[in-house]
């Protein structure tokens, strides 16, 4: 939000609706304001930045899965919002000294020293705080906004089972069995849909969408990394219910928006390998162009 990326965006879409809409004008002067200007944070940001005055802020990494659920959120909530791009082998002493004690994302309030940290605990204080953009949780129906809370447990898997397979890159067959058979669940879901491609049969996506697509993403990109021998025998591509619910999440420009490049991941495979290290550099937290 606020960066270079979305004024481009938006230059695009006003050269193709033709006009300056209201709410595309409304939108260029958010992309335009520097309170929602990117901070890139290293090492030498010895003093931690002032609250934004306005807008909430979201320390983060465009490769984190955990931070892309709470950049989905924001965008399917219409939330604006400050990016802090974090340099995580480089993160300031006084990062660690916040509530999520160095890790991200971190959700900062405006104009106050309060935090929310965990992606889940970010996801829903937006949906329950702002009546803005989609509901990502039932307000009429309890049981099965239960539902959906309550498929935080498969997610975690999910995320486990994938961290799992992707530290020896996919080489146990132990660990690609664990994995597919998550996703063959997940797949069941989607098939049992009568009318709409999203978990739980729903017109838009949901809190469980958003917990799902950045692991399952990541997944099927394993196709381009050193864990491409696991992926060809975890065959994700023959789950057609999830392939079906994937081809439409990223139809949707509110995920177009928060998910970065093929290209990303790729380097960053090659930086570890380089460097040794298992993090995310600042020189690969990109937005999506």
């Amino acid at each position: 939000m606020g960066s270079r990326m979305d004024i481009v965006r938006l230059t695009a879409k006003i050269a193709q609706v033709g006009m300056v809409t209201k709410e595309l004008e409304e939108l260029w002067k958010a992309a335009s304001d520097p309170l929602l200007q990117t901070i890139h944070l290293e090492k030498e940001h010895f003093i931690q930045p002032p609250p934004n005055p306005k807008y909430y802020r979201l320390y983060g990494h465009y490769l984190c899965p955990f931070v892309e659920r709470a950049l989905l959120a924001l965008a399917f909530k219409r939330v604006p919002y400050q990016f802090v791009a974090i340099d995580l082998p480089s993160r300031p002493k006084w990062y660690f000294d916040l509530p999520s004690k160095g890790k991200i994302p971190l959700l900062e309030f405006p104009n106050q020293a309060k935090y929310m940290a965990e992606s889940t605990d970010i996801c829903l204080f937006l949906d329950e705080t702002f009546n803005t953009g989609i509901q990502l949780l039932p307000k009429d129906n309890e049981e099965l906004k239960a539902k959906i809370k309550g498929f935080t447990n498969q997610a975690s898997k999910l995320g486990s089972s994938f961290y799992s397979f992707q530290t020896d890159a996919g080489e146990s067959d132990d660990k690609v069995k664990a994995l597919r058979e998550i996703l063959e669940e997940l797949n069941e879901m989607i098939k049992q849909n009568k009318n709409h491609p999203f978990f739980f049969d729903r017109p838009h996506p949901t809190f469980a969408d958003i917990l799902v697509l950045p692991h399952f993403r990541r997944i099927l990109l394993c196709e381009h990394t050193k864990a491409r021998k696991g992926w060809a025998k975890l065959k994700p591509y023959e789950l057609a219910g999830l392939m079906w619910w994937y081809s439409n999440m990223m139809m949707l420009e509110e995920v177009l928006k928060v998910t970065t490049s093929k290209e990303n991941f790729v380097e960053l495979e090659k930086w570890q390998a380089e460097t040794k290290q298992h993090s995310l550099p600042i020189s690969l937290n990109k937005p999506p162009i």
